[in-house]
């Protein structure tokens, strides 16, 4: 007789246990399939299907119900407008538990427990098609394949005339730098040669020499 046994209590204490289901429902109903053991996934079943019927209800006081359990505003806001709906024609069997098998470690029993109503995630953007036989590009792709290259050689070929273009003022700048100290030197002789020639052009003043005064004892 399986009296008071109605909760697995999953050996944890009721403030652990809380906490965990909480977790693994926030994860439901955010990525709507995961893996877990077995147990838990039984388990959360039941808490899950409880918190989507009250979001089916669709009024303030059952909104906090479920926020009190869930502790997440994004995931209440996704229960109570997106995943309530699905379920808006159908009564119970919101979630399944799939077993996959045993777990390598501990060997534990796992299972996969998802909704019912999964939303499936957008496929990828198909592929250009190619050619039947040998796999080559059709011509409309090697048109585009051509007309998007062209771009790329016009920029390269920018990019490399581009330092020609800067290198020619900084060659022509360089010589004129040299000719000024060039031109500085010239005018500092030719001022010396014509002190110079001042000089030899001017005649001398020849200054009278002074008689010595004899002496006479």
């Amino acid at each position: 007789m399986r009296h008071l046994n109605r909760v697995a209590k999953l050996n944890r204490s009721k403030s652990h246990r809380k906490a965990l289901l909480q977790n693994l429902a926030n994860a439901l109903f955010e990525h709507e399939r995961i893996t877990t053991t077995s147990t838990r996934a039984m388990e959360l079943k039941k808490v899950a299907e409880r918190l989507i019927t009250l979001a089916k209800r669709k009024d303030q006081h059952s909104m906090r119900l479920v926020f009190s359990m869930l502790r997440n505003k994004e995931i209440v806001k996704k229960l109570f407008a997106d995943i309530a709906d699905r379920y808006s024609a159908t009564n119970g069997g919101y979630t399944r538990v799939l077993k996959i098998g045993n777990r390598k470690g501990d060997n534990a029993p796992m299972a996969m427990i998802e909704l019912t109503l999964r939303k499936e995630k957008e496929g990828k953007k198909e592929k250009p098609k190619e050619a039947k036989e040998g796999g080559k590009p059709s011509k409309e792709t090697t048109k585009e394949v051509e007309a998007k290259k062209e771009p790329k050689t016009k920029k390269e070929a920018k990019e490399k005339k581009e330092p020609k273009a800067k290198k020619e003022p900084k060659t022509k700048a360089e010589p004129k730098a040299k000719a000024e100290p060039k031109a500085k030197k010239e005018t500092k002789a030719k001022k010396e040669a014509k002190a110079e020639k001042d000089d030899t052009s001017a005649p001398k003043e020849k200054k009278p020499r002074k008689k010595k005064e004899e002496t006479k004892e």
